[in-house]
């Protein structure tokens, strides 16, 4: 009991202590607002509430010291606040009711003012401002009887002037004309009412009213803009133009910087037929206003009148830009267009263009002499909009705007076809090509040296200025011409798809270009990215230049298709990364021919022509081991046809061609045996070789390493695997091959796997030498000989 006392004893002593704060800042608030510093005020005030939420005083001083501050909006939240604690002081609502009429709440405004209609001290003010706010949302029928209850207590001239302008909006211009004398017999200066009757007598065409109406108006003030404008228009009406334009230069004179003034005075000056003043007036208005639609066209029309045409398609053009979407703005659009589509006249005929195919000599047409039919892209030159395309007798449909077409022509029993056009002004032209059947295909570039990668990377191997560029073009046609950076390349000019040659300047280049044409005018234009990155590779390689060669066959036709090949391409591409690799080929999915084709030709003019020193040669696929014969399987082989089969002895003969070329060469491939015939197994245990031995980097070797991976098997090769973490686990300068060997025959056997079979290619010149993978940037240690 004593505990439940003291509990309560202390939270009566918050409670007082809180009041007391909230009292303390409320005088310190009070304080601010006498000093008329509202905004510390505020602040106060603000203190005050937090400590005390129902503390009425404190909602009021700072709804009145946001009011002086200009901030509406939170002084009408004070007052909401005030109406939900029930404040005793119901003229609150009047000024709640005014604050919403400053901030266009008009209908909450009306809510707040029809609480003080039965305060007697506040029941004019409020009918006054009640019919203020029905005037605002238009509530006309309302205005007037809030304007006859206020009138009922006191007359007043702005009331009757409420009441004239609510006639007016309902068209009982009468009673308005009736309202607007109530109120200037009651004040004869009211400047609104002297305004609104002379406009409203304007209306009723009493136009000598309205002109003594409105000069009352400017006897009661001489600098009223409103007095000299209602003034000018009865001037206008009675056609006295010179003292409209009076009255409008005085509006000017008291403020320059309004675009309607200038306009309104254009238009008189316009209707007395002072054009060039009219259009001075009207681009001061655009000067002004620059999307003011109505200048422009009446500049427009002005332009016209004085013969400058050019100036008037400008504007009447300037208005299809300008995003209006009023009906005046539209209708004027709708003008500007008829008058545009006059001044635009001409006589010239439509010029019908072929852009695809590039005709020659512009009139004939070049196609492949299979199609029956072909596709004609054209554009129309002509001043005027194309009002219809006709292609062989067939209307077809046109972008109007850009003036461009397709059609599809019927090339069979026919050698040329016509395309009639007509512009919105009925100018016809009538043009006729003729179709010659030929071969289209663009000249095939390939570049033999320096070699270049699929996406068309160059890698040079020296700092010199000039480059020595051979390559090779494949057309049907005959070739005309080749090009490299503009300098024309040598080449035998009666030779179908010759190999050509070019010296060019590649200072401070990072590509060049090769452009080849053929006869029929067939064009093919092919970049190649420099990259130098591969010139510090040969500095520190004693191998010289070296690349890596992938065949990945996988998508086969009659053999299951494998993903093997792609992910342990993948996985040696990854672990060469770390050494100095030259240049790497990858071909995918090759056939019998194309392989027959790459290492025969190909890869032999690849290397002859970069200079390649050592070359890996690694195969990823189905493999076939038969009567003692390798063979890789391309992608088109015949399952049951071992002629379909590339045998590795064909490999063999091929790289025989260019054996002398090569320091290096190693052979790869996790497919199958390669049999006695293509190598020479080793004798006895392999044994490593040194990094350091000048002997295994200089003397010539050719080797081969294989396994039978792929063959009746689609699961990973631990062949590849082992190769690869071998490469990229290597923490020394270089790695040789034997080393590899040792440790993937190793991992095979554990496998319980086909053991590899490491050894010299036969028939290839082999002075006990080996392939080193040389570490990018580490120069290996060099032994010198015994």
């Amino acid at each position: 009991m004593k505990t439940s006392i003291l509990f309560l004893l202390l939270a009566l002593t918050s409670t007082s202590l809180f009041a007391q704060n909230a009292k303390q800042y409320f005088k310190a608030a009070e304080k601010f607002a006498d000093l008329k510093d509202y905004t510390n005020a505020t602040v106060q005030y603000t203190n005050s509430i937090q400590l005390n939420p129902e503390y009425t005083d404190a909602y009021l001083g700072r709804a009145l010291a946001l009011e002086k501050n200009g901030k509406f909006e939170e002084a009408l939240e004070d007052y909401e606040k005030l109406e939900a604690l029930e404040y005793k002081d119901q003229s609150i609502y009047y000024t709640a009711a005014s604050i919403c009429y400053r901030i266009e709440k008009y209908k909450e405004g009306l809510s707040y003012v029809s609480k003080v209609l039965d305060i007697k001290k506040l029941k004019y003010d409020g009918y006054v401002l009640q019919t203020q706010l029905y005037l605002k949302i238009k509530d006309y029928g309302n205005t007037v009887i809030a304007a006859n209850n206020a009138l009922e207590i006191k007359a007043t001239a702005d009331l009757h002037y409420y009441k004239a302008l609510a006639f007016e909006a309902t068209n009982d211009l009468t009673r308005a004309q009736e309202q607007y004398n109530l109120a200037l017999n009651l004040k004869s200066d009211h400047i609104e009412a002297l305004l609104g009757l002379a406009y409203l007598e304007i209306n009723l065409k009493n136009y000598a009213i309205a002109l003594s109406t409105a000069n009352k108006a400017l006897a009661t003030n001489l600098n009223n803009k409103e007095s000299y404008l209602v003034r000018a228009k009865v001037y206008a009406i009675q056609l006295d133009y010179p003292n409209a334009i009076n009255d409008m230069s005085r509006i000017i004179m008291l403020s320059s910087d309004e675009a309607e003034m200038y306009f309104i005075r254009g238009n008189y000056y316009f209707e007395f037929t002072q054009y060039q003043s009219a259009i001075n007036d009207f681009s001061k208005a655009i000067l002004i206003n620059n999307a003011y639609a109505e200048a422009y066209y009446k500049r427009a029309y002005c332009y016209e009148q004085v013969a400058n045409y050019s100036a008037a398609i400008k504007d009447y053009s300037k208005l299809n830009t300008l995003k209006t979407y009023d009906g005046n703005a539209q209708e004027l659009l709708a003008k500007a267009n008829v008058r545009l589509f006059e001044l635009n006249r001409e006589s010239d005929k439509p010029q019908v263009l072929i852009t695809q195919p590039t005709p020659i000599e512009g009139v004939q047409i070049n196609y492949a002499k299979d199609l029956s039919s072909m596709e004609i892209n054209g554009l129309i030159v002509d001043a005027s909009d194309v009002k219809s395309i006709v292609v062989n007798e067939v209307t077809i449909p046109f972008d109007k705007e850009k003036k461009t077409f397709l059609a599809t022509v019927n090339t069979t029993n026919i050698d040329s076809f016509t395309v009639k056009v007509s512009d919105v002004y009925d100018n016809v032209s009538l043009s006729t090509f003729k179709l010659v059947p030929t071969e289209v295909t663009a000249p095939v570039i390939t570049l033999l040296a320096p070699y270049s990668s699929d996406n068309g990377e160059v890698f040079l191997d020296s700092t010199t200025p000039s480059l020595y560029v051979e390559g090779k073009i494949t057309d049907e046609s005959a070739v005309q011409s080749i090009f490299i950076d503009g300098v024309t390349a040598s080449f035998k000019v009666d030779e179908m798809n010759p190999k050509f040659m070019a010296t060019i300047d590649i200072t401070n280049k990072s590509s060049f270009t090769i452009t080849a044409k053929d006869k029929y005018g067939n064009t093919t234009n092919r970049e190649f990215i420099i990259n130098r990155d591969g010139i510090s590779l040969l500095e520190n390689n004693p191998m010289g230049k070296t690349w890596a060669v992938f065949i990945e066959n996988s998508n086969y036709n009659s053999f299951p298709s494998l993903d093997g090949p792609g992910q342990d391409v993948t996985l040696m591409r990854s672990a060469l990364n770390k050494y100095d690799i030259h240049n790497i080929i990858h071909k995918k999915n090759m056939t019998k021919a194309e392989m027959d084709k790459f290492f025969a030709i190909e890869l032999r003019d690849l290397i002859k022509s970069n200079g390649v020193k050592s070359v890996l040669i690694w195969y990823a696929g189905h493999g076939k081991f038969v009567n003692e014969v390798g063979y890789w399987i391309p992608i088109d082989a015949n399952r049951n046809d071992e002629f379909s089969y590339f045998s590795i002895n064909t490999l063999k003969s091929s790289l025989q061609a260019y054996n002398n070329q090569l320091a290096h060469t190693l052979l790869i491939t996790d497919a199958c045996e390669s049999g006695p015939t293509f190598y020479q197994a080793m004798r006895g245990a392999v044994v490593e070789k040194s990094c350091g031995d000048w002997q295994a980097t200089k003397l010539k070797s050719s080797q081969v390493f294989t396994s039978a991976g792929y063959e009746l098997a689609l699961d990973n090769s631990q062949f590849t695997k082992t190769f690869a973490n071998m490469l990229a686990n290597n923490p020394n300068s270089c790695i040789p091959i034997e080393s590899i060997v040792v440790k993937v025959t190793q991992a095979v056997a554990q496998n319980k796997q086909q053991k590899p079979s490491f050894g010299k290619i036969s028939g290839l010149s082999d002075e006990d030498g080996t392939f080193f993978f040389i570490s990018k940037g580490i120069k290996p240690p060099v032994k010198a000989a015994k």
